[in-house]
């Protein structure tokens, strides 16, 4: 069988890697330029993901049996676009474009039973009477333009800053407590919730995440709530195939807030590591079965728990986990750059990471 992965950059890589472990034959198409998947599949088409039709076309030509992408939001629409003009497994290209609108998200998850509302606006000049509030751009991803304001005087810089990332802003009234993000797989309308993750968060004002852990230490009956509010926000959104990634505050009264909607698998190496470390569950190999129509429901167990940090300056204290010997039993992977700390403001400034397995939550 053959299988398009949309893009050739580090986040698709272990993808590639894992069709061609499956067996199957696999077509890329991306930019040459930083193109790290293009050693990895069997044929490498040099073209810009944005050239819809152009995959579409040759996508045809090359009879895929399905189409694919993870971690990107952007690839994801791209994705549904060319899956849906090839009549394969996919999502409404349409559905896909209004889950990345936030507030068509808010409007359209109103009402769900288990799930608390948030106050919110798009911001068309007038400032929210709601404070503490989060004003961040009505589309994006890894936390870039996110802001906490804590009155007033506090939301014009907050304004500036997230249109910088986008035209639209939307203004969220700000929720007390822990984040957490779960991972589902969806077939033909059919949801299954994998795994629920904990977030380590340098909190306000910018919410950079320092860290997740598998699985996630949840009050007493919260997981069964989980599994009940996360397929009915999928059913509202007309998701139907593929990995999704959706964001919740649990507040101290242990009510759950929705954060956004992602229709694909978790990045920091959420989807493409942890879930198959806490749960033996092989996430990305039922990602490319789900596009070629070939995916069977698996039993999710407890395998490990799981984690990732991050390095910056608001997360020094992690510095002794780093600097433990690498024959350490429980450590996976780890990387570190060069140089000073870096101050974080977003996902994407930070110096390096360590992943780990182990039978308790590494600390």
């Amino acid at each position: 069988m053959k299988i398009a992965v949309i893009g050739a950059a580090s986040g698709q890589l272990p993808l590639c890697l894992k069709a061609r472990e499956a067996g199957y034959e696999t077509i890329c198409f991306a930019w040459e330029k930083g193109a790290v998947c293009k050693e990895v599949v069997d044929r490498f088409y040099p073209v810009s993901v944005l050239e819809k039709d152009r995959i579409v076309e040759l996508c045809r030509q090359e009879q895929v049996n399905g189409v694919v992408t993870n971690a990107s939001d952007l690839l994801a629409e791209i994705c549904a676009y060319v899956s849906g003009k090839l009549g394969l497994h996919g999502n409404d290209h349409e559905a896909i474009r209004h889950i990345l609108d936030k507030n068509y998200v808010r409007a359209h998850t109103e009402g769900i039973e288990g799930l608390g509302q948030v106050r919110h606006l798009l911001y068309e000049g007038q400032a929210p009477e709601f404070y503490p509030c989060v004003v961040k751009p009505d589309s994006g991803s890894s936390k870039q333009g996110v802001s906490f304001v804590q009155n007033r005087e506090g939301f014009e810089e907050a304004l500036a800053y997230a249109s910088a990332v986008s035209d639209h802003v939307l203004v969220e009234e700000y929720i007390e407590g822990r984040e957490i993000s779960v991972e589902s797989l969806s077939y033909e309308g059919r949801h299954q919730v994998l795994q629920v993750t904990d977030k380590d968060s340098s909190g306000y004002p910018h919410f950079v995440e320092l860290g997740h852990h598998q699985p996630a230490e949840l009050p007493q009956g919260l997981r069964e709530r989980i599994d009940k509010v996360v397929p009915a926000i999928l059913d509202r959104l007309d998701f139907r195939n593929g990995a999704s990634h959706v964001e919740f505050r649990i507040s101290p009264q242990n009510e759950l807030f929705l954060i956004e909607v992602n229709p694909r698998g978790g990045g920091d190496h959420i989807s493409d590591r942890l879930v198959e470390l806490s749960t033996g569950y092989d996430y990305l190999k039922a990602m490319i079965e789900v596009a070629a129509g070939c995916y069977r429901p698996e039993q999710i167990g407890h395998r490990a728990y799981a984690g990732i940090y991050y390095l910056c300056r608001q997360n020094e204290g992690v510095l002794p986990l780093f600097q433990a010997e690498d024959t350490c039993p429980w450590l996976v992977e780890k990387q570190v750059g060069d140089g000073e700390l870096t101050e974080a403001s977003g996902n994407y400034d930070r110096n390096g990471y360590l992943i780990y397995s182990s039978d308790r939550k590494i600390k």
